[in-house]
């Protein structure tokens, strides 16, 4: 595989971590992602009766270290009810999505709830076929694809994100306020008067001691994102006051990170990813009855330039995006389809195979969606237990629906 294979599949790998982007604040409190399911529970999990859902489980977070490796954490339908579980259940394909096995969850609760531990995950990465992360607000780690984890003791915070950024691992590590307790309500917004700090933390692949490479402090509205191309990390947060944050530099912390340029101005919600050099930004106003006005902006020098592409359909707001260096972009989030792009953003297409889904996404349950190369991608949905995972081999125009069991 070559070296821009490599660089494509962590930034893909990233990419649905941060489709979490549309699940995890900058504060480090979580929304529930979108979903994939699978029935046989995994060694040391029991999951509760599924009775009129026939084993059919919700997925929170998916991740493909290669076009054919993915593993999918989910939880049982009792998560969604008034009185849940915290099961966690963790399916794996080697075959691009297409099946799905059981394998062994991290020991840790669920976290896409209001109140939860600190070592509760919600999210997943999978930086190889052996080594995998399960984080937000804890941090664990497997070695084996999935057959065993352990807790990774890490004293910067809640975990909010973690990226493969070449030959190193980064973590995106927050708190909030004074005594460093989340910010925010159930409702999922920051604390109106919490000052929220970040850090950005870098690691061998496999790591040994965490050497902090950044820094950074603010009132933050939502999502602070992190995501790499090659050796460059990126920090992507959204101001409660001012324009989004955008930080770039190098994983290894060899040199100082810095604030790149953005766009944006003031935005209520951003959505970015990174391929290359080449870095997206997709920009958000105020939202009102489902529709939200979009702006869009590629840059082909690492955020040093950008220029404006067509703007995304108006419906739905925007929380999460995907980008090969092919030109291959979806973008995914609340009461929203899925967006495709195959030119870089100067056109933007639906595809009638999603359309079933969309409507449930405009009824609430979001639509999440990843490419995993030039032509191929994955999209799926929460709280639905059928047809809530899709698979496209022709760059987003016909979608294969699969049910997770």
């Amino acid at each position: 595989m070559t070296g821009t294979k490599k660089s494509s599949l962590a930034a893909v790998a990233l990419a649905v971590a941060v489709a979490a982007a549309l699940a995890v604040t900058a504060c480090g409190q979580q929304r529930p992602a979108g979903p994939a399911s699978a029935s046989v529970t995994s060694a040391g999990n029991s999951a509760p009766a599924t009775t009129g859902h026939e084993g059919r489980i919700a997925p929170v977070s998916v991740s493909f270290a290669s076009p054919s490796d993915g593993w999918l954490l989910a939880v049982p339908p009792c998560a969604r009810q008034a009185h849940p579980c915290r099961t966690l259940l963790l399916r794996r394909t080697t075959d691009g999505g297409r099946s799905w096995a059981p394998a062994t969850p991290p020991p840790a609760p669920y976290a896409g709830l209001s109140a939860h531990p600190a070592d509760a995950v919600g999210q997943i990465l999978f930086t190889s076929r052996r080594d995998g992360w399960a984080y937000g607000p804890g941090l664990w780690r497997t070695v084996n694809g999935g057959a065993s984890w352990r807790r990774v003791g890490f004293s910067g915070g809640q975990v909010l994100g973690v990226a493969a950024a070449g030959s190193r691992l980064l973590v995106l590590a927050g708190r909030c306020g004074s005594a460093g307790s989340a910010a925010g309500s159930a409702t999922g917004s920051a604390a109106g008067s919490a000052a929220c700090r970040f850090t950005v933390y870098s690691s061998p692949a496999r790591p040994g001691a965490w050497h902090r490479v950044q820094v950074a402090s603010g009132r933050y509205a939502g999502a602070a994102v992190l995501t790499a191309s090659g050796g460059t990390g990126y920090v992507l947060a959204t101001l409660r006051l001012g324009p989004p944050l955008l930080l770039a530099g190098p994983a290894d912390g060899s040199a100082r990170w810095r604030q790149a340029r953005e766009p944006c101005g003031g935005s209520w919600s951003t959505a970015f990813a990174a391929a290359g050099r080449r870095l997206f930004l997709g920009c958000g106003s105020e939202p009102g009855a489902g529709t939200q006005s979009k702006t869009a902006y590629v840059s082909a020098n690492g955020g040093l330039n950008w220029h404006r592409v067509a703007n995304p359909p108006i419906g739905g707001y925007l929380g999460a995006a995907s980008m090969t260096p092919g030109g291959l972009i979806l973008l995914s989030g609340g009461r929203m389809d899925v967006y495709i792009s195959r030119d870089f953003g100067r056109s933007w297409h639906t595809s009638p195979s999603l359309a079933a889904a969309a409507s449930l996404a405009g009824a609430g349950f979001s639509l999440v969606a990843s490419a995993t190369g030039d032509a191929t991608g994955y999209a799926f949905q929460e709280s639905v237990y059928r047809h809530q995972f899709w698979l496209t081999s022709d760059g987003g125009r016909h979608w294969t629906a699969v049910t997770v069991r």
